[in-house]
């Protein structure tokens, strides 16, 4: 698992409401416990986000540990979105880290 090059980001997901709630009581109290252990006052507005990128990754952890069949649908952008822009956002934000960090 800790090998992959891909994932299942954006949070989103249509599941049954008992596996859904299982999922949500698993997922919540690590990240209520993470929480607990980091200081994120110092972080950039988009390191804050840091609970949501967690969040992403172990939704593969859960439904591997758990083994949930499930299916993958493309995500459908209905607005144009700025590939440049956003590509060279994420760049700054890998290589540059700190540039945004007392926003």
């Amino acid at each position: 698992y800790m090998s992959k090059t891909h994932g299942h980001h954006f949070n989103m997901f249509v599941m049954k409401k008992e596996l859904l709630q299982h999922y949500c009581t698993w997922l919540f109290d690590i990240l209520f416990e993470l929480e607990k252990e980091l200081d994120i006052s110092s972080y950039s507005t988009n390191d804050k986000r840091v609970f949501g990128f967690v969040s992403e990754r172990l939704l593969d952890a859960w439904l591997i540990t758990n083994n949930i069949a499930y299916e993958e649908l493309d995500v459908v952008y209905m607005e144009s979105q700025h590939w440049l822009r956003k590509g060279m956002a994420f760049l700054n934000r890998k290589f540059f880290p700190h540039k945004e960090a007392h926003k």
